[in-house]
């Protein structure tokens, strides 16, 4: 089996896990931390989520966060930037899922090994303007401690995964709205989108579901970087690590 073989196999494993990684998004310490700014959860998940970007100019944010209408994540990065400046707020999320991490992952076996793992992965691949929120996260300091560590390396692999979607998306010509509709997504109202929503043809659905198979070859050419044991410790320790972020 190739490198590349074996690194599919690992991306259709962990695919799940990683796109959960938000499990601290919206927990109650992370909402209590923002509300001791004066943020209340949805501003302070785009202005913390976004806040390691820097302060950037609207058009760099929108096309970051990609599945959001301006109408709707402009104003509450505004209202994030009248509190405090995005950096600032950005080290407070990065923080929060640190601290998340310290309370629900310091028991999973092999912490230590999911966090070497994950580190590798993100020191590994450099992908600049391509994913502007995963570049942005893979630049935050990391923690010595092992589950503060996997927490922020899952947050950060997960906008790498979620970078990596957009190109696939646009190489498929697929707007925010379409994806969300071709894939039934629950979030359109969430992200601004109004209806009527476009009709899910055939032909849009077939457009989505490449740009999923897309997404998942260029994930896996990240995960290439693994060797053959640290793939399948990665591929192994998944449904417990999944177990704890479901919680």
């Amino acid at each position: 089996m190739s490198s590349m073989d074996t690194a599919r196999d690992t991306t259709r494993a962990v695919k799940t896990t990683v796109q959960a990684a938000g499990a601290f998004f919206f927990a109650p310490p992370t909402v209590a931390r923002g509300a001791e700014l004066g943020l209340d959860g949805i501003t302070l998940y785009v202005a913390g989520r976004g806040g390691v970007l820097g302060d950037v100019d609207d058009d760099t944010l929108v096309r970051a966060f990609h599945h959001f209408t301006p109408g709707v994540l402009l104003p509450l990065w505004e209202s994030g930037r009248k509190v405090a400046p995005p950096a600032r707020i950005g080290e407070l999320y990065a923080d929060c899922a640190r601290a998340w991490g310290r309370e629900h992952l310091a028991e999973l076996p092999e912490v230590a090994r999911l966090a070497e793992i994950t580190t590798r992965i993100v020191r590994a691949n450099d992908l600049g303007a391509h994913a502007p929120l995963y570049s942005a996260w893979r630049g935050v300091p990391l923690p010595d401690d092992a589950p503060a560590r996997l927490a922020q390396n899952l947050q950060t692999l997960r906008e790498q995964r979620g970078g990596l979607h957009i190109v696939a998306l646009t190489a498929h010509r697929l707007s925010p709205v379409e994806a969300q509709v071709a894939e039934a997504g629950p979030y359109l109202e969430f992200y601004g989108h109004k209806k009527p929503f476009p009709e899910v043809t055939e032909h849009l659905a077939a457009r989505r579901r490449a740009a999923e198979e897309l997404t998942d070859e260029l994930v896996a050419a990240c995960y290439a970087v693994l060797d053959e044991a640290e793939a399948a410790d990665f591929t192994a320790l998944t449904s417990a690590l999944a177990a704890r972020l479901a919680h």
